[in-house]
C-alpha cells in the first residue's frame, strides 16, 4: 500500500483543477506535496517563475519570484514605521531563511533543520521547551 500524505495529515484529498482555470496572477503562495527528488523537474515544468522553499521532506512552499517572508517583514516594518534595527524573528523551516537573514536577530528554533540553523544568529530550544521565551530572556527582552 502506497503511503498517502493526506492520510498522514488527516485531510481529504482535494479535487484536481485545470490549471488553465486558475487565477494564477493573484496567488501569493502554494503548498506542494512533493518529494525533494521530484521538486526540481516539477518547478521547471509547472512553476518556472516561482521560488520553492522546503521546510519538510513532505512538502514545500512555492511563491512567485519576489514574494517571501523577508518581503513580508519589509512591508510590515514600512507600514508600521518600525526600524529594521528593532527586528527579531523566530522560526524553524526552510521557508523562513530569507526572513531570518533579513532581520537583525534571526532565531532558529531547536527543532529547525540544519540549513535554518546555519542562517540564524541564535539557536534556541524547540517550541515545546519554551524556546521563544528562552531566546527573549537571552537577549534581555524578558526577565
Amino acid at each position: 500500500m502506497q503511503w498517502n500524505l493526506y492520510n498522514h495529515i488527516n485531510t481529504p484529498v482535494p479535487p484536481l483543477l485545470d490549471k488553465e482555470l486558475l487565477d494564477i496572477e493573484n496567488v501569493l503562495q502554494v503548498n506542494i506535496f512533493i518529494d525533494p527528488e521530484s521538486e526540481v523537474s516539477f518547478m521547471k515544468e509547472v512553476m518556472p517563475n516561482s521560488l520553492v522553499s522546503r521546510w519538510t521532506p513532505l512538502f514545500a512552499d512555492v511563491n512567485p519570484e519576489g514574494i517571501s517572508k523577508q518581503k513580508c517583514v519589509q512591508y510590515f516594518c514600512n507600514h508600521f514605521k518600525i526600524n529594521l534595527s528593532e527586528t527579531m524573528a523566530f522560526w524553524d523551516g526552510g521557508n523562513d531563511i530569507s526572513m531570518l537573514k533579513y532581520v537583525v536577530i534571526g532565531v532558529a528554533m531547536g527543532n529547525a533543520r540544519e540549513n535554518v540553523k546555519q542562517a540564524a544568529d541564535f539557536i534556541t530550544d524547540d517550541v515545546d521547551h519554551h524556546g521563544v521565551e528562552s531566546a527573549l530572556k537571552h537577549f534581555g527582552l524578558l526577565v
